[in-house]
């Protein structure tokens, strides 16, 4: 999901929490527990069949339950299903049965219906739905996607009003970490026909399923609340009654008024994480998140030439980059995929180091003019302005600062311009293809290399390059395929299409990102997955 950073993607979510009042520290009728958060980039949109970012997914993770739920150490739990139950049909049929009871915020009865509804609508090509690929290992759905078969032959049924029966083409051993996903979760439908064009676009068109509701948001502004829904199935175990969500995009900003008291949680930019690391409130997040330069293979275009590629990658000195510009803890990339994300079933070595290609992320200033000048040759081009998309917060201008730099010294006739975007307008640019490079940082929205691979495969919504090789196509399928349990050659799949894509410089990988942050100790019991939407606030309380 860009971070998306969604996911990713290019929407970035981070998040500070802040005390703003205190009541029982355990008790779950306390209703007068309260803390806010502080998120880095505007919410889009609360429509799961919509949303493709960070940003929105956290919203969507709080305010709505699926049949599962990530609860502390990656731990899958029930959440609107009654239990976690294992598949039948050799790992093809998964069949859930409701808890008794459900509803939706708005007192409306939550049945296994509102889930076909759902999975229906993200699938129609109508929807425009951007993850509607996440859902190709459901039977049809990759057909119906295509307008190739109708909605209704989708593999999700409702046997009765507590029971959902999912059938999916093969055995997917991450099944179980989709449906704690926003895309999975339930939809009602008569608040999506009463609302219509309007439905998720502010907190007064949407019902809600989980834990809080949102409440203030209308659409275009910085700052909203999540209230406790007392609809919600588990709400005996909710103990703060509103989360006040306020958007802050300067983490200068955050940290001074982190320090004047008026608030309990700051993300913290690299400067201030150097500062702050001693700090008993300091937390520091690993993600299984990578940033990188997404480049544009449009005809015409200078980016669409490897040797152009490759020069602009070995002019970046990634070790410069994390431990000067960021210097927040994040690490140089090694590759499109993360490092401690997937190890090799038979030796448990790290994919990282399976599927390295050195040239692909070294720093080589001599090596680059070379490839410059062969591809400025092969374009027929003597001089190259790359324009450079980012959006606007505080990291993102300042790697898209660095890249500008380092180009401009080292690639004579090469200029940069950067061009720093509020997150919808760099969304819609990327989504659009309107750029030459531009800045991505994803987020895996699933533990599984798929969540990275799948993006660059032809067609994807987040191929915002739109990079297209057969070859990395077919060997991302047989992961999905004929492949799918055969633990060990699926990870060889994955391992020779990573080296094609860094052989080939699809992207150019820039660094492993963290998240670091002061956290008012008073607040526990926040949920943080390296994965998917960061934060859950469910379980979360307030000591005095």
């Amino acid at each position: 999901m860009e971070n998306k950073w969604k996911k990713l993607g290019t929407a970035t979510l981070l998040l500070s929490v802040l005390l703003a009042g205190c009541g029982s520290a355990k008790s779950s009728e306390s209703k007068n527990e309260s803390f806010s958060v502080m998120e880095q980039s505007d919410l889009l949109t609360t429509d799961g069949s919509k949303s493709i970012d960070l940003t929105s997914f956290n919203m969507i993770n709080n305010s709505q339950e699926g049949l599962y739920r990530v609860a502390k150490g990656n731990k899958v739990v029930a959440g609107l299903a009654e239990k976690v139950v294992k598949p039948t049909n050799d790992g093809k049929t998964y069949t859930f049965k409701l808890r008794k009871g459900l509803k939706w915020s708005n007192g409306d009865a939550l049945t296994a219906k509102d889930f076909v509804y759902s999975w229906r609508r993200t699938v129609n090509p109508d929807t425009k739905a951007g993850y509607a690929y996440i859902m190709d290992n459901v039977k049809n759905a990759t057909a119906i996607n295509a307008g190739k078969m109708k909605p209704s032959k989708l593999g999700v049924k409702a046997l009765d009003k507590r029971t959902l029966q999912v059938t999916l083409t093969h055995a997917t051993p991450y099944f179980k970490y989709l449906m704690a996903f926003g895309i999975f979760f339930p939809q009602n439908q008569n608040a999506v026909e009463k609302y219509g064009s309007k439905y998720g676009t502010a907190s007064k068109y949407m019902v809600y399923s989980g834990p809080f509701k949102l409440q203030g948001w209308t659409g275009i502004n910085m700052s909203w609340k999540l209230v406790k829904n007392n609809q919600y199935w588990d709400k005996k175990n909710v103990a703060v009654s509103k989360i006040p969500v306020k958007v802050v995009k300067d983490p200068n900003t955050a940290l001074n008024l982190y320090q004047s008291g008026k608030l309990s949680d700051a993300l913290l930019s690299g400067e201030q994480a150097s500062q702050e690391k001693s700090n008993k409130a300091f937390v520091k997040y690993e993600q299984g998140q990578t940033a990188y330069l997404a480049m544009s293979f449009k005809k015409g275009k200078a980016t669409a030439n490897v040797n152009v590629r490759k020069a602009v990658s070995l002019v970046v000195n990634r070790k410069t980059l994390t431990s000067k510009v960021l210097a927040d803890g994040s690490t140089p990339a090694t590759g499109f995929m993360p490092s401690d994300f997937v190890k090799n079933p038979k030796t448990g070595t790290d994919f990282t180091k399976d599927a390295n290609v050195s040239e692909a992320v070294e720093y080589n200033v001599a090596k680059a003019k070379k490839y410059w000048k062969k591809g400025l040759k092969e374009t027929g081009k003597t001089k190259v302005n790359f324009e450079l998309v980012v959006s606007d917060d505080d990291s993102q201008k300042k790697v898209a600062e660095a890249v500008q730099s380092t180009v401009e010294q080292n690639l004579p006739g090469a200029t940069v311009t950067v061009r720093s975007l509020p997150t919808k307008g760099a969304q819609s640019a990327q989504l659009g293809g309107n750029f030459d490079m531009t800045v991505v940082r994803w987020i895996g929205d699933y533990t599984d290399p798929l969540t990275f691979a799948q993006l660059q495969t032809t067609g994807n919504t987040y191929n915002y390059g739109s990079f297209s090789n057969k070859t990395y196509d077919s060997l991302v399928a047989a992961t999905n395929g004929k492949d799918a349990n055969n633990e060990q050659k699926r990870y060889e799949d994955f391992v020779k299409a990573e080296k094609l894509l860094m052989n080939q410089e699809a992207v150019v990988p820039l660094y492993q990102a963290v998240q670091t942050q002061l956290v008012n100790t008073k607040v526990k019991g926040i949920v943080y997955h390296p994965t998917g939407a960061p934060y859950d606030y469910k379980w979360v309380h307030v000591e005095k």
